[in-house]
């Protein structure tokens, strides 16, 4: 970019400071574990905005949200007051959602972010291909006017003449999707270790060779990242503010072709012609990449888990106030029945006993046979009903009065029952003739 157009860019920029900012959109398309959250948690801290609620153990909707505060690095004290939305999308199969979060006012306002995952690169022309068939259904759903559509390519155009100075380049740009787009490598400090297996040199050149022309092809960016070894993050947040408000971005001091974990090749500064002439070799073959990069199984990083463990006192003051928020009811319990063994048949009191004293055992012997009935307990044998009659047979049996032969000493027994006694029994128990 000359200094001219920087300098025209450097004006727009101010008229839109002075008009205000307007909260637009970056949509981040990747697989799972491809570094999307751990890459927006680090532009979180560039950016002082509170981590939102994105990151969730097992947890994983299916379209994340997140936002970013709008701050211009170069002056971050500067308030903009307005927000980067963040949209992810994992599931090629949830792609009819984008038009309920895009629509063809706020697509005009948007940055389409394709992440690719480095401990996986056998998977990057798979995942490329399917996101730019979501991507293109998308567009479809939108319904946007041939006017609409025919400014957003526009866009696309007369941002990379700017950067490429008016210059043809051939083969860029064959299939213009009209919005701003980059293709994002995260985990580029892999690169960097050992156990990549063989002849990863040669690899290396033919994933290079093979994303640069994709970007030609359609017009996007290329960018290297790592969380990790903090690679370009910075980079990519001025970028998409670049493309987004206009604000300045010098190209020329962050672009770079030749380090291959902080490869950053800006849309406009790359064509067919410099990458034959980078790999002359791969440029004059046919090459197929799912057979060219086989899968490799790197080895993972063995991170011990630090436990944490809580204060005595502490956990008890959590439980405490988790059970004084809860609501009181009455537990439930299970409803044991116990199955006693048959009591055996007790003998008749002796005669010679008070009456006072049969009286009190009658009345435990009903209290027992109440209490088995109200408590659920029932005796598998032996029917308490039938008992209590045999009872009461064997007694009756007996002489209502007992008398002796009389003696020196000899008196009168007290009867078994007494009178009114005797009339309830004569009316329940039939008399003998």
């Amino acid at each position: 970019m000359s200094k001219k157009e920087n300098v025209w860019n450097q004006l727009l920029f101010e008229k839109s400071r002075q008009g205000g900012f307007i909260n637009k959109n970056l949509l981040i398309l990747g697989r799972k574990c491809s570094g999307k959250r751990s890459l927006l948690d680090s532009l979180a801290e560039i950016t002082k905005t509170l981590k939102n609620a994105i990151r969730q153990k097992g947890i994983t909707p299916i379209v994340d949200y997140a936002y970013l505060n709008l701050i211009d690095l170069r002056d971050p004290d500067y308030n903009t007051n307005a927000r980067l939305n963040v949209y992810i999308l994992e599931e090629e199969g949830q792609k009819y959602l984008l038009p309920q979060i895009l629509n063809h006012k706020n697509i005009k306002n948007t940055f389409v972010v394709i992440a690719l995952d480095m401990q996986e690169p056998w998977t990057f022309m798979e995942d490329l291909d399917r996101w730019i068939s979501v991507l293109q259904d998308m567009m479809a759903d939108l319904r946007l006017s041939l006017n609409e559509l025919e400014e957003m390519k526009s866009n696309v155009m007369q941002y990379m003449s700017q950067m490429d100075g008016g210059q043809v380049h051939e083969g860029l740009l064959k299939t213009n999707l009209g919005i701003p787009l980059m293709v994002m490598v995260n985990k580029s400090d892999i690169l960097e270790r050992d156990d990549k297996g063989k002849d990863w040199d040669q690899k290396a050149e033919i994933i290079q060779f093979c994303l640069r022309q994709f970007c030609v092809n359609y017009g996007a960016t290329l960018l290297f990242t790592s969380v990790k070894q903090k690679i370009n993050i910075k980079v990519m947040y001025e970028y998409v503010l670049h493309r987004l408000y206009n604000m300045p971005f010098e190209t020329s001091q962050h672009k770079n072709l030749s380090d291959f974990e902080s490869l950053f090749i800006p849309l406009g500064q790359d064509d067919i012609n410099i990458i034959k002439s980078t790999f002359t070799k791969l440029a004059n073959s046919v090459i197929k990449y799912e057979e060219s990069v086989p899968v490799v199984q790197l080895k993972k990083n063995l991170v011990k888990e630090e436990l944490t463990v809580e204060d005595d006192q502490e956990f008890f003051t959590k439980l405490k106030e988790k059970s004084s928020q809860a609501p009181v009811t009455r537990p439930i319990l299970p409803i044991q029945r116990q199955v006693e063994q048959p009591a055996a048949q007790q003998p008749p009191p002796p005669t010679d006993q008070p009456l006072s004293a049969r009286g009190s055992q009658q009345s435990q012997q009903l209290r027992n046979f109440y209490d088995k009935i109200l408590t659920g307990r029932n005796d598998a044998q032996v029917d308490p009903i039938q008992q209590a009659q045999q009872q009461l047979q064997e007694r009756m049996k007996q002489r209502t009065v007992t008398e002796v032969q009389p003696s020196a000493s000899a008196t009168r027994l007290t009867p078994l029952f007494n009178q009114q006694d005797q009339q309830r029994l004569q009316r329940i128990l039939p008399s003998k003739k």
